[in-house]
């Protein structure tokens, strides 16, 4: 398997045919904010591909050498057979050189009811196993509870940094009124 940026078309199929099934709705950016990060150049779109499959996918946003994995999934008639684990073990491969990567995951503390709990401990799990660790930072994003964890060399322990990192990537992402009334910290630094 490999990574490999995709074309819009590609970014708009995935958005119609996957993100709405694979992502809670509260979750979902529209796709014309994701389109337009594409053409501003801070939002860098990757398929997971089994030859000429695409089986999964990553949308990363970017501002120098950090990055925040904005979403990442792998197709359900792919899922359970290692292609998860293989992707983020790419997608560390692939950001060797950053700076910082950090991940947002829904926080299983958060979760409203034991199915979301166990669904959402599995996945923070999943990460860990792959060598993800958590930076102790807790946010809420549109209204969605998450956990910042961060992927592979890490150059800020800071959580100060990494706090304002996060904020600077959804400030060039989103419109301003949905940066300003959806983003903030849960836990104090």
């Amino acid at each position: 398997m490999r990574l490999e940026q995709l074309t819009k078309a590609q970014v708009e199929d995935i958005y119609k045919n996957n993100m709405t099934i694979d992502f809670p709705k509260a979750e979902l950016k529209p796709l014309k904010v994701i389109l337009k990060a594409i053409d501003n150049n801070i939002y860098e779109p990757l398929g997971l591909f089994d030859d000429s499959s695409i089986v999964g996918y990553t949308f990363l946003v970017k501002i120098g050498n950090d990055y925040l994995v904005d979403y990442l999934a792998v197709n359900s008639d792919s899922r359970n057979n290692g292609a998860g684990s293989e992707m983020v073990q790419l997608l560390a491969d692939y950001l060797k050189d950053a700076e910082n990567v950090i991940i947002e995951i829904e926080d299983p503390d958060h979760a409203t009811d034991a199915a979301s709990k166990d669904i959402q401990t599995r996945r923070m799990n999943f990460y860990f196993r792959n060598g993800c660790t958590d930076t102790g930072l807790r946010v809420k994003c549109l209204g969605v509870p998450f956990r910042i964890i961060r992927l592979g060399q890490h150059k800020s322990e800071d959580h100060d940094v990494l706090w304002n990192l996060y904020r600077e990537f959804y400030r060039r992402v989103l419109p301003e009124n949905m940066f300003v009334n959806g983003i903030a910290l849960l836990n104090g630094l």
